[in-house]
This record gives structure tokens, sequence and C-alpha cells, in this order.
């Protein structure tokens, strides 16, 4: 992968992420979601946009286990049909 993967992790947990919501961003690929304030919600929400930008079938998505920002790259790099080459590509892909 081309693009830093925190940097697009965090504008995506922004997206996701209601405004009224505490929002907490990855400084590295070993953090955990349960220490970023995210809940079950905003894994759904953080899923869609990624499963938009890899273009990651929904069931695969369902059945995604992970609990670092490192092994959901992983996870999508082994699920992707979609390669990304930029954050603005990613980007685009996520609207």
């Amino acid at each position: 992968m081309n693009i830093d993967f925190i940097k697009l992790f965090n504008e995506i947990v922004r997206l996701a992420k209601p405004a009224i919501g505490k929002a907490s961003f990855a400084s590295s690929m070993e953090d955990k979601f349960e220490d970023l304030d995210l809940d079950s919600l905003d894994h759904i929400m953080m899923m869609m946009y990624f499963g938009s930008i890899y273009e990651v079938e929904e069931e695969v998505l369902q059945k995604s286990k992970y609990e670092t920002v490192g092994e959901l790259q992983e996870f999508l790099e082994k699920n992707k049909t979609r390669n990304i080459e930029s954050f603005e590509q990613a980007m685009e892909y996520a609207k």
C-alpha cells in the first residue's frame, strides 16, 4: 500500500464518528480500537467507508475480526478488490 494508512484511518474516524461524539485518533498501527473510544456504531460506519474504498464485499466485512489498526489494514489488504494508490483517491471512493 502506497498511502499512510494511519492518516486514512483517522480521516475515516472523523467521517464516521458523529459530530457530538468524542473522536480519538490513532497514532500507531498497534493502537487498539477499544482504546480509541470507538463504539459498535462507529465500527459499522467505518467499515462501510473502508468497504467502499477498497471494494470489500459486505458479507466479508461483516465477518471481519480485528483489534488493532494494523490488523484492520491486513484484513483490508487481504480482502480488497481495488488497489488504492493515494490518500486522495481513497477519499474519492469514500464519498
